[in-house]
């Protein structure tokens, strides 16, 4: 008998040729308005989901001070899926990526989406998302956007799924033409619950979740996904790369780290770039359409569109997985439902991605505004069993440790 973690090692290790030839070729470019082909390699299309639109399997993510230089770039490459938000660089994301679209002339060959998290908190949430597209629209200099997603969707606000105010609200946009298809954006740890529900509800059209390498031995999310895919929910995969290393140097945990740089140093001894191996394991899974990069400079561009041509390899996917074996014990899984309970009302995994966005990622202020949101009694670490959580921890991370340094350097 298989168990659900079976098979998704299985459909992780395989990987055959007949997946790179089978993708479509990439779209007609134009440069800035001029017809003709650009160098190099196209990006694949696929189809998304239910929304039956043909977008590029690579998309660009924003939430990092992107240059109209860089937005250009990404466009002649091929690239024509672009995520964006209200809440990147204060509201710069969308206009920057505005202005480009406009300037080229390419927003109608771009699959374009944004978001919005301020729905949280506010008694009647339903209200919020026209008022914020509307300002949105106005700043990406466009009358429609592709999708809108209701941003950083987490366990406690699942009701909105399921809110008919909330569905009417989208099923309006969708009427008066100014969004094509819904959806939402999540890495919390009720994401299996929230597939779920994507799934039963029926009005949801696509999501993006935190998806890499490490989850192929999540059984409760796998099944989730599974449900998500056979709902034909378009699914958009992002934090692709799963670093483990990171985190622990800025702990100066000499161990960890030394732990994940052997792991790492045989990769590069075999000719695997970690980073390369990781967007196309993602790409392998059959269920997920797109991989929304945070691509940070023109090297990482070209990269990526290198490996949305290329299969993931046997040998990738074999030192890969002997990588996430190994270094399981140095990575947040997400899965607060067990720490979170524990650790009475610190919200441990939140706590620890936010620490990964500044040690991994670079995003200090970010992170420290991130932190600083949350409610008193969630930072409030006297009262809470930090040990316990770390007894729960199934993959035997250092929660104490991880934590107390999250308060330190994000307080």
């Amino acid at each position: 008998m298989h168990t659900p973690c079976d098979g998704s090692r299985r459909r992780f290790l395989k990987t055959t040729a007949a997946t790179g030839a089978t993708l479509a070729a990439g779209p007609s470019l134009r440069a800035f308005g001029q017809d003709g082909p650009a160098e190099g390699p196209k990006v694949p299309l696929v189809t998304l989901g239910k929304t039956g639109r043909q977008v590029t399997r690579l998309g660009m993510g924003s939430s990092w001070p992107v240059s109209p230089s860089f937005v250009q770039a990404a466009l002649l490459s091929g690239v024509r899926f672009i995520d964006t938000s209200e809440s990147y660089e204060n509201t710069r994301a969308e206009r920057t990526i505005g202005q480009v679209l406009e300037r080229t002339g390419l927003r109608d060959d771009v699959y374009l989406v944004t978001k919005t998290t301020r729905y949280r908190g506010v008694a009647n949430p339903a209200e919020v998302f026209p008022k914020e597209l509307a300002a949105s629209l106005e700043r990406l200099r466009t009358d429609y956007v592709d999708c809108y997603y209701i941003h950083g969707i987490d366990g406690k606000s699942i009701g909105l799924l399921g809110d008919p105010a909330v569905k009417q609200a989208f099923e309006a946009l969708k009427a008066a033409g100014k969004i094509k298809f819904a959806g939402f954006s999540c890495h919390d740890a009720m994401l299996p619950e929230l597939l779920e529900k994507a799934a039963e509800v029926g009005w949801i059209d696509q999501v993006m979740i935190q998806y890499n390498f490490r989850a192929v031995d999540h059984d409760k999310l796998q099944r989730a996904i599974d449900a998500a895919s056979k709902a034909n929910i378009g699914l958009v995969a992002m934090k692709t790369q799963g670093g483990a290393k990171a985190v622990f140097e800025a702990i100066d945990n000499e161990a960890a780290t030394y732990e994940a740089d052997r792991t790492l140093k045989r990769l590069r001894e075999e000719g695997v770039k970690k980073e390369v191996a990781a967007i196309k394991a993602a790409w392998a899974d059959d269920r997920m359409q797109v991989v929304v990069s945070e691509m940070l400079n023109f090297s990482d561009l070209r990269e990526n569109i290198a490996a949305s041509n290329e299969p993931l390899t046997i040998k990738e996917a074999r030192l890969l997985e002997e990588h996430r074996r190994k270094t399981t014990h140095l990575y947040c899984h997400g899965c607060g439902h067990l720490c979170e309970t524990a650790a009475k009302g610190v919200p441990v995994a939140t706590v620890l991605r936010y620490l990964r966005y500044y040690a991994a990622y670079g995003k200090r202020q970010e992170a420290r505004a991130l932190y600083q949101a949350l409610p008193a009694e969630a930072r409030d670490l006297a009262r809470a069993d930090l040990d316990a959580a770390e007894r729960s921890c199934p993959h035997g991370l250092p929660v104490v440790e991880l934590v107390r340094m999250a308060d330190r350097h994000l307080s």
